[in-house]
């Protein structure tokens, strides 16, 4: 299936563009295409994919989320953060400490999604009315629309959208951001739906008019702190939120400055490893081992169904076997094909190799790695492709970590939390998605048993320090036999 015919399959929209622009009268920088793609991502990633069930009841083996969770653990498996330089960056340092407990959650979810939004936001109001603290929120790309963009192709306006379920209403509440020169504003809007009409199983629901009515913002507590009135701030260069992105080439819109899904190039290969899985199961179900036995050898309940061997109901299966000479009546017989499963797990775990080179992960992620290499050399380039894919995410965070303090510099100055000061961002990312740890301990000791390499170089190398520093680590000598006085 092409991947505008899954596009189109995506017909329920969580906010629509022209929902948003007629409530705040703003204009979306999203094509009607990109937020469709958006919306399969997300969906895809709760593994309800449009091709999920249908004529075949395709069961999706949750690839999207997998793809997701590993690229998440390889940006952070070795990540810390600290920020130095003064007394802003310390309370800051103190702020993100609190706040990224869940990283890797929000990480999967940019994986996901393509990109996240990260909205610092001030809390924790002390009886004089005034914030003390600064908390984090991290919107989904479903939940982010995007009004404008600067020459570098960098968002300076956008809408945020946070929904409240209250009683049998749905709230949603509009925030909108816009950098224009220097000056910075932000509009908060709240909006009642009508009545939610339908409550689906997964526990989601369905409204038909998500904004048929403005309502105040202190209709709903956890809003009723926040300004009626536009907030005006000057002297602001940037944002104050965070655009992250996924960094590949926007092949579904070419033209927007957007994020794609790290699986958005899988798509249609995800689809096809879905199918197939499908197969692999229903070939299980009819190759099961049963008894073929004429109706006429069973007992019959009161409607005249043949009653089978209680605990043995899938053992048998009951039919007529009457033909012109009736030389088949009475016949029990075995049935029992041969299973075709190898041949479709091989056909599977191609198709699992293709989507690990379309998403960039080393072949053996998610297919079987049998045939895949085991000397260090071999495993060391098989990780070259994650290697690439992930060290570019972990620079795209970075950067968005840069952009984060800042907004969070300018709230804690707006609100005087504390003193200004130079902030330095230090990010630890670590090589350990290139280097096997305990395979290199052993390459390196060996060369040290053989007398290859010198036991300061394996010290310096190990605990991340310099010869000199190692030579001190090293105990003194011992003589082999004492000396006579």
């Amino acid at each position: 299936m092409r991947i505008a015919n899954i596009l189109r399959k995506v017909l329920r929209r969580l906010v629509p563009n022209n929902s948003v622009e007629k409530a705040l009268g703003v204009d979306i920088c999203e094509s009607g295409v990109m937020q469709n793609a958006i919306e399969l991502w997300h969906n895809m990633y709760k593994n309800e994919p449009p091709w999920r069930g249908g004529e075949d009841n395709v069961i999706p083996l949750n690839l999207p989320a997998a793809i997701s969770e590993e690229f998440a653990r390889l940006i952070l498996t070795e990540f810390s953060m600290e920020v130095t330089g003064s007394p802003m960056a310390a309370f800051i340092n103190e702020q993100l400490k609190d706040q990224l407990t869940d990283l890797n959650k929000f990480v999967e979810m940019y994986c996901a999604g393509g990109a996240i939004a990260v909205k610092p936001f001030v809390t924790n109001i002390d009886e004089n009315g005034k914030p003390t603290a600064i908390e984090l929120d991290f919107v989904k790309a479903v939940d982010f629309f995007p009004c404008a963009f600067n020459n570098k192709g960098e968002i300076t306006a956008a809408v945020f959208v946070e929904g409240k379920k209250i009683g049998d209403y749905l709230y949603t509440r509009l925030e909108y951001h816009e950098l224009t020169g220097m000056t910075y504003t932000i509009i908060n809007k709240a909006f009642k739906s009508e009545e939610i009409y339908q409550y689906n199983d997964d526990g989601t629901y369905a409204v038909r008019d998500r904004f048929r009515k403005e309502v105040p913002l202190s209709e709903v507590d956890e809003w009723a702190g926040l300004s009626e009135e536009p907030v005006i701030i000057g002297n602001i260069d940037k944002p104050l939120f965070a655009y992250i992105k996924v960094p590949k080439a926007n092949n579904i819109d070419t033209d927007s400055p957007l994020g794609v899904s790290v699986f958005s190039r899988a798509t249609e290969i995800i689809e096809q490893a879905d199918i197939q899985y499908g197969r692999v199961l229903w070939e299980y179900k009819a190759t099961e081992a049963a008894i073929l036995g004429d109706s006429e050898l069973f007992q019959t309940d009161k409607h005249g169904k043949p009653v089978l061997p209680a605990g043995q109901e899938r053992m048998f299966k009951t039919f007529d076997f009457d033909n012109a000479d009736g030389t088949n009546k009475g016949l029990l017989k075995e049935y029992a094909p041969q299973i075709r499963h190898e041949a479709l797990f091989q056909g599977l775990n191609k198709l699992l190799m293709k989507i690990e080179f379309l998403v960039g992960l080393a072949y053996g992620t998610l297919s079987e790695p049998t045939d895949i290499e085991k000397t260090a050399y071999e495993i060391r380039v098989s990780k070259q492709r994650s290697y690439h894919t992930v060290t570019a995410m972990q620079d795209a965070w970075h950067k968005g970590f840069e952009k984060i303090i800042y907004a969070m510099r300018v709230l804690a100055l707006l609100y005087d939390m504390v003193p200004d000061g130079e902030t330095e961002l230090n990010c630890n990312w670590g090589d350990g998605v290139l280097e096997d740890t305990e395979a290199e301990y052993q390459r390196r000791w060996s060369m040290v048993v053989a007398g290859k390499l010198k036991t300061e170089a394996f010290l310096a190398w190990y605990f991340g320090c310099s010869e000199e520093e190692a030579k001190n680590m090293m105990p003194e000598p011992v003589a082999r036999f004492p000396t006579e006085e």
